[in-house]
C-alpha cells in the first residue's frame, strides 16, 4: 500500500487491475502523454495488469484511433459484457448521473459502463484524461469502487512503490 499525501493508502499498481480508458493512451499533452508512454511500455516489460473494459472496443476501432494504439489494444485483455444484478445496474445507473450532471445522457453512457467495469472487476484503477470524469472522481469513486487517476498520478503510486 502506497500513501499518499492526503493520508489515503493505495494499492500497488502491480497487485491489482488497472483499467486504461482509451483518451489514457495517448493523451496530446505533458505530463500526461509522457506517463500514458511510461505505463504502456510497463505493460510490456514488467507485465502488469492493463485491462481494458468491453466497452471502450467501440471508441478504440474509431477510425481516428492512432494505428499503433489499436494493435497494442489488441493484446490486451477485455472485460466481457454480462448480465448485471438488480446492484450493478443500480450502481451503473448512479455513475451514468454522476457523470452526464446536466449535460445529454446519451453523450455520457459509454463513460459511465468504462468506469462502471473498472470498479466491477476488482475495485482497481481507472487511469483517463477525461476532464468530465477527473473533476467527479471523488463522487464516482464512491459508487463505482474504482480508484479514478491520470497517467501521472498512476505513474507516481507505481514509483513510489517501487522506491518502498
Amino acid at each position: 500500500m502506497v500513501r499518499t499525501p492526503f493520508g489515503r493508502s493505495l494499492p500497488d499498481p502491480r497487485r491489482t487491475s488497472t483499467f486504461l480508458d482509451s483518451c489514457a493512451f495517448d493523451p496530446k499533452y505533458q505530463p500526461e502523454h509522457e506517463a500514458a508512454q511510461r505505463i504502456r511500455s510497463l505493460r510490456q516489460s514488467v507485465r502488469i495488469s492493463i485491462l481494458i473494459a468491453h466497452s471502450n472496443q467501440k471508441e478504440i476501432e474509431h477510425p481516428n484511433t492512432p494505428a499503433d494504439v489499436k494493435v497494442e489494444a489488441t493484446d490486451m485483455s477485455y472485460t466481457n459484457e454480462t448480465a448485471l444484478t438488480p446492484d450493478e445496474v443500480r450502481r451503473r445507473a448512479q455513475i451514468h448521473e454522476a457523470i452526464t450532471g446536466d449535460g445529454n445522457p446519451a453523450k455520457y453512457q459509454a463513460d459511465a459502463y468504462h468506469v462502471f467495469e473498472a470498479g466491477k472487476y476488482g475495485g482497481g484503477y481507472f487511469v483517463t484524461t477525461d476532464r468530465r470524469i477527473l473533476a467527479r472522481k471523488v463522487q464516482l469513486e464512491a459508487i463505482s469502487r474504482a480508484i479514478i487517476l491520470k497517467p501521472s498520478e498512476w505513474l507516481g503510486i507505481y514509483e513510489a512503490e517501487a522506491d518502498a
